[in-house]
């Protein structure tokens, strides 16, 4: 693929020498130097050797497709993605029924068509990624109370608003919408924060956040399946990346009872903040608070959202959702335990806007474990011990909301 364009949508200054075919893309302080036909790059002056060489085409240099996402992406810390531009598939039809209590959105396509559901306050997106040429009208029924069907030339988006539904599952031609009545807790999503190109906090010995909240979720999973009656999803289970999103999207896609998400702190003013503290979704009462809250919301810089964006979004959240109090309790039950079984500092249940909460349709917490800012608690976090009695502390706080939780509806 020419470098080029490639490196106008990512922003890089690009300078080419056609005497010589060298080119020099930079960014800040990051430079690299790619020479047509020779199969070596040299990055910040370190040579890197490719499996293939760049060639040099008319005057532009092109370069191996497969080395763009990990030798561009990962030099000048970019999230690129490269997708095969096909002929959409057709979708014959879309349909809207009831079932029951259930409302069904169903399609009919020859092939099999990738699609999304996104489930925000009292509206589901879909999005398929194929035509629909029919023009007839789509009617609205059963919990559905209004139906925009938007069609371009390689997807289609259907926008629904919906009244009385908490939750959907997909199915591989159907979505079905309902209202979940449960009393028994059955499914929990834990979301290892950060992975891939995206680290989070790093620490002075050179920790990054993410393989400690991975370490810590996997840990978290173990003793949640050995010990209860309870189906666990991780939103990853290695280092990759995932969308904030996305991440929400998993458990309202499976329609899970809880929702954990794991992290560590990080202070840029001092070292020697400590402790451990559990975050709810809410509107932030201090400027600590905040501050954490857009370092998390940080993340959205690598799907092109600035974390400002969100803001008012979050609120307009907060005040249609039914899972505050609820999720302010998990956060409770789990702070209990930070208190009685750790030996970093306890930091009390808090409220900010994080992005990976937001529209999280069941109790949902962001549980910050420790300060890998801090040189004493970046060693503990690099510790399998102390991720342990992180995971288990999590664990006893899940136990017994669990059990509180139960108690209370069953009654």
């Amino acid at each position: 693929m020419p470098l080029k364009p490639i490196a106008s949508l990512l922003g890089l200054h690009y300078v080419q020498n056609n005497t010589t075919q060298r080119l020099l893309l930079s960014a800040g302080e990051c430079r690299l130097v790619i020479i047509g036909d020779i199969a070596t790059i040299i990055c910040n002056g370190v040579a890197q050797n490719l499996a293939f060489s760049p060639l040099y085409i008319n005057g532009d240099i092109y370069f191996p497709t497969n080395e763009i996402i990990p030798t561009l992406g990962g030099i000048f810390d970019k999230l690129i993605f490269i997708k095969e531009i096909k002929e959409a598939p057709f979708i014959n039809s879309i349909t809207l029924t009831t079932r029951g209590d259930s409302t069904i959105l169903k399609f009919d396509w020859q092939k099999a068509i990738d699609f999304d559901v996104q489930y925000l306050v009292k509206k589901v997106l879909v999005e398929i990624d194929g035509q629909y040429k029919k023009t007839e009208r789509l009617k609205p029924v059963g919990s559905v109370t209004s139906v925009k069907v938007s069609r371009f030339n390689t997807y289609t988006s259907l926008e629904f608003e919906v009244e009385d539904i908490n939750a959907y599952l997909e199915r591989e031609k159907e979505v079905v919408l309902y209202h979940k009545i449960s009393k028994q807790v059955q499914l929990i999503v834990i979301d290892p924060g950060h992975g891939g190109i995206d680290p989070g906090a790093v620490g002075k010995k050179g920790l990054y956040e993410k393989d400690a909240n991975l370490g810590i979720a996997k840990f978290l999973r173990t003793y949640i399946t050995d010990s209860l009656n309870v189906k666990v999803i991780m939103t990853r289970e290695k280092d990759k990346y995932l969308s904030l999103k996305a991440r929400t999207n998993i458990a309202n896609r499976n329609s899970a009872d809880l929702f954990v998400s794991i992290h560590c702190n990080a202070s840029a003013k001092t070292a020697k903040m400590t402790g451990f503290e559990t975050y709810f979704l809410s509107e932030a009462r201090t400027t600590e608070a905040r501050a954490v809250a857009m370092r998390e919301n940080a993340s959205l810089k690598f799907d092109g959202v600035e974390p400002t964006d969100i803001v008012t979004n979050i609120l307009v959240d907060l005040a249609q959702t039914a899972y505050l109090e609820e999720s302010n309790k998990f956060a409770e039950h789990i702070q209990d335990h930070a208190k009685k079984q750790l030996s970093v500092p306890s930091r009390g249940v808090k409220q900010a806007g994080f992005y990976v909460l937001r529209g999280a349709y069941m109790p949902a917490v962001l549980v910050e474990c420790a300060f890998v800012s801090n040189l004493g608690e970046e060693k503990l976090l690099k510790q399998k011990s102390f991720r342990k009695k992180l995971a288990y502390c999590i664990y006893s706080g899940i136990r017994d909301y669990i059990e509180n939780y139960e108690r209370r509806l069953n009654n």
